[in-house]
């Protein structure tokens, strides 16, 4: 009897755990089906949707479209219908579809444009911030640069004859621009205005004074050299300025003046019992 009893037990354990398998198996399956489902719906509404989109161009006008631009800044000189296009074209997909960084890059391109940047303001506005270029220099003959050494190549630079002139490589524009502005702030004290900085192939450089006046610093320290040139001029070349052809500084110490006439020249030779071109 008390064997049959363990004997009923045990089965009683085995038919327990059995059935709580079985349950937990169907809740499982169950589980598995309903994922499956959610699925294979969520699959079919996005195929028919990109399906519709694909099919009607028309579903683009479901986007918010761009109703309002408002444009700021000085753009005097910038090409307002080229500026007007390029924006159009960026926001034909809808307000929410604007690449607003390829947008700006593509109005930099204009020539006039230094920096753009553009904002969105819900629901359908633009803001086009434009900074214009504001030349400071000629860039040889058909160019401009700013103050920041960026050149820009307007169709028509007659209007911009003033403006003093440099010129050399491109890629040392911003190197140059920095010289020039440097040199112009240690002559500007003596009266002295800076027209133009040349550089050469082997970068020696060349001031040109607005009376013509010629300063060849060569590659070394351009402010060094400057100085230098002061110094000379304070000491005897003020006087004599409008004589003087050529000032070359392309020496480790000292200089060598080029007059104008060789007469002049002769007679300072021998008033001060120096070579003449020294």
């Amino acid at each position: 009897m008390w064997r049959n009893m363990k004997r009923k037990k045990r089965n009683i354990k085995r038919r327990s755990a059995a059935s709580r398998k079985k349950t937990a198996m169907q809740s499982f399956s169950k589980r598995d089906a309903w994922d499956v489902i959610v699925v294979v719906m969520l699959l079919t509404i996005i195929v028919y949707f990109s399906a519709y989109v694909r099919n009607n161009h028309f579903a683009i006008a479901a986007w918010p479209v761009v109703e309002n631009v408002e444009v700021r800044g000085d753009i005097d000189a910038v090409d307002r219908v080229a500026l007007k296009d390029i924006i159009r074209s960026h926001s034909a997909g809808g307000f929410l579809r604007i690449k607003m960084a390829k947008l700006e890059k593509e109005l930099e391109t204009l020539t006039w444009v230094n920096k753009a940047s553009v904002q969105r303001y819900w629901p359908d506005s633009l803001n086009v911030k434009i900074l214009q270029h504001s030349p400071i220099a000629r860039w040889g003959d058909t160019g401009l640069m700013n103050a920041y050494g960026d050149l820009f190549f307007p169709n028509d630079i007659e209007a911009y004859q003033t403006l003093p002139m440099l010129y050399g490589e491109a890629i040392r524009a911003k190197e140059l621009a920095r010289n020039f502005q440097n040199s112009m702030q240690q002559l500007k004290p003596f009266g002295l205005q800076l027209r133009g900085l040349f550089e050469d192939g082997r970068q020696s450089k060349h001031l040109v004074l607005a009376d013509g006046l010629v300063i060849s610093i060569g590659d070394g320290n351009v402010s060094e050299k400057i100085k230098r040139f002061i110094t000379a001029y304070e000491q005897y070349l003020a006087e004599n300025l409008n004589e003087v052809k050529k000032v070359d500084l392309r020496y480790t110490n000292g200089l060598a003046v080029e007059w104008k006439s060789p007469q002049f020249a002769q007679n300072l030779a021998q008033h001060f019992e120096m070579e003449p071109n020294l």
